[in-house]
Parts: C-alpha cells; sequence; structure tokens
C-alpha cells in the first residue's frame, strides 16, 4: 500500500516537473497507430498497385506501340488508333455490345424489382422461404454452359421439346437474328440483385403502408407512392452497373457462340480478347481497351448529370 502511494506521488510530481509529457505521450501513440495503420494496409496497397494501377498505367503505354509476344515493343505512336477509326468491326462489336446492355435491362432488370415488391406482400415465412430458393448461389460459367447446351440445335433439351411439338427446325445460337436474345435469357435466372431491393424495402416504416391501407390505397397505390420512391436510389445505382456489365459482357457470348454466328455476337470485350490473346496484337488490343473505357466514362458521366438534374 505504501509502495504504491509513493509511485503515485512520484508521477504526480513528474507530471507537475513535465506538464508536456502527457501530450507527448499522446502524440507517440498516436504516431504508432500511424505507422501500425499503414503497415496493415501496406500489403493490400501493393497488391492493388501491382495487379491494378500498374497494368492499367501499361496499358496505356502499350496501346502506343506494336506490342507482340514474339517481337520487342516498337513505338508506332497513334497507329493502333488510327487503324480502330478504320476497324469496320469495331463499330459491329460495340453496336452488339449496346445491344446486349439494351436487352439485359428490358429482359432482366425490372424483375427483381417486381418479385422484390411482390415478395413484400406475403408472410415472412413464405418471404423468407422465396428468398432462399431464389438467391441460391448458381456459378454464372457453370449455368452458361448448362444453358448453351440447352440450345443445342440436335441434341438439347429445348430442340428435344421443339420435336415434340412438331415445330419446324430452328437454328436456335447459330440463327444470326435470335442469337443475341437467346444468350441474354439465361440472365433472367441468373440476373440477381432483388437482395439489395428487399433489404431496402425492409426498412421501410410499416406504418406508411398502414397509413396508406386506412386512406383507401390500392396495392398499385401503395407500389407508386411509397415503394418505388424508396427504391429510386438504389434503381439508379443498380441501373448505372447493369449498363456497365452489359456492355463490357464477355462470359456469355465467348462460351455459347465465340462471337458468332457471322459476327452477330461479337462484342467489344470479346474483340478485345480476341485480338490480344488470338491475333497476339496487344498494342491494338489495349486502344481498343482504351476506347472503351472512354465511352463507359462519357456514359457514366451522362447519367450522373441527369441523376443530379432530377435529383
Amino acid at each position: 500500500m505504501a509502495t504504491g502511494t509513493i509511485r503515485a506521488t512520484t508521477r504526480t510530481a513528474a507530471a507537475a516537473v513535465d506538464p508536456q509529457r502527457p501530450a507527448l505521450q499522446r502524440g507517440r501513440q498516436q504516431r504508432w497507430l500511424r505507422h501500425a495503420a499503414w503497415a496493415l494496409s501496406l500489403p493490400a496497397i501493393l497488391a492493388f498497385g501491382l495487379f491494378g494501377w500498374y497494368p492499367m498505367v501499361m496499358a496505356f503505354v502499350v496501346a502506343f506501340q506494336h506490342y507482340t509476344i514474339i517481337a520487342a515493343p516498337r513505338w508506332v505512336g497513334l497507329q493502333n488508333f488510327k487503324i480502330l477509326v478504320h476497324d469496320s468491326t469495331v463499330l459491329v462489336a460495340l453496336r452488339n455490345s449496346f445491344y446486349f446492355a439494351f436487352l439485359t435491362l428490358l429482359l432482366t432488370f425490372w424483375i427483381p424489382i417486381i418479385v422484390a415488391v411482390l415478395l413484400m406482400e406475403v408472410s415472412e415465412r413464405a418471404r423468407r422461404w422465396m428468398m432462399i430458393l431464389w438467391f441460391i448461389p448458381v456459378p454464372g460459367i457453370a449455368s452458361t454452359v448448362i444453358w448453351k447446351y440447352f440450345y443445342d440445335p440436335n441434341y438439347g433439351l429445348l430442340a428435344s421439346l421443339w420435336k415434340v411439338l412438331h415445330l419446324p427446325h430452328f437454328l436456335w445460337l447459330d440463327s444470326t437474328h435470335w442469337a443475341m436474345f437467346l444468350i441474354v435469357l439465361p440472365g433472367l435466372i441468373m440476373y440477381g440483385p432483388g437482395l439489395v431491393y428487399i433489404s431496402t424495402l425492409q426498412s421501410v416504416p410499416q406504418d406508411l403502408y398502414e397509413a396508406a391501407e386506412l386512406d383507401g390505397a390500392s396495392f398499385l397505390r401503395k407500389v407508386v407512392a411509397i415503394t418505388l420512391p424508396t427504391l429510386r436510389p438504389i434503381i439508379t445505382v443498380m441501373l448505372l452497373i447493369s449498363v456497365i456489365a452489359g456492355v463490357q459482357v464477355f462470359n456469355q457470348p465467348y462460351i455459347m457462340t465465340s462471337g458468332g454466328p457471322v459476327f452477330a455476337t461479337l462484342t467489344a470485350v470479346l474483340y478485345i480478347f480476341d485480338q490480344a490473346f488470338n491475333a497476339l496484337n496487344f498494342g491494338y488490343a489495349d486502344a481498343l481497351a482504351i476506347m472503351l473505357f472512354v465511352i463507359l466514362m462519357v456514359l457514366v458521366y451522362i447519367q450522373r448529370r441527369i441523376i443530379r438534374e432530377e435529383g
């Protein structure tokens, strides 16, 4: 007891002699915390720089070079971009990319919203079971491969049903008119951001719906006056993400059609892949990638301006 009293008296006397000591200790602790934060963040920063920023910077450098694996890089200036301007396949790939994005928004974007609104009208128990069934994780690549075999004109499930119904032979993915539409259809099942919408709707106070019911509001009236205004910010964000993902589509056309038939499903990213890893023309592929990057940035800027003006 006496020893503790002596130590406390000593610390008090030291603080009285050096009144800046507590501030110095806090300064050391803050410096230590900053150093620890940088030390813990350094692996993530290095990984992001190595696999994120470095490839991006190199893409801008390689775009001005004739770069192949079998020869040394050679500086060509704007030659790759001049070839890009006169390449008719670029316009075909961009048109197909935007067509895919348009079909995706038209066929698959609104379904999760509608399902989320309808699920909020059922009981809590039924809602949980429906959410479990709806959000079972399905690997996108595996689902795309399965759908490819569904579309097989000779042995596929849909072709067999076609024969049972005695309908005329259909080319399915070999049709230049229907191929793009058919590779979008799997998105009806695979596209599932509905959990975001349901989580948002569950945060809406039930008093609003009860007050609307007391005023005699119908189901559609409640959806228009309460549900959709609540979901509007989320819908805006998901719309932007869906447009960007649609324009950058790669898996479905690569696995199902490889860009065919006759370039009917050749998208921008698939064309970049073909130039880089089939033609080994990495400089031209990077020029195409920069073009797509600029287009996407312009789309994001326009959409944000529209959202800001509406807000």
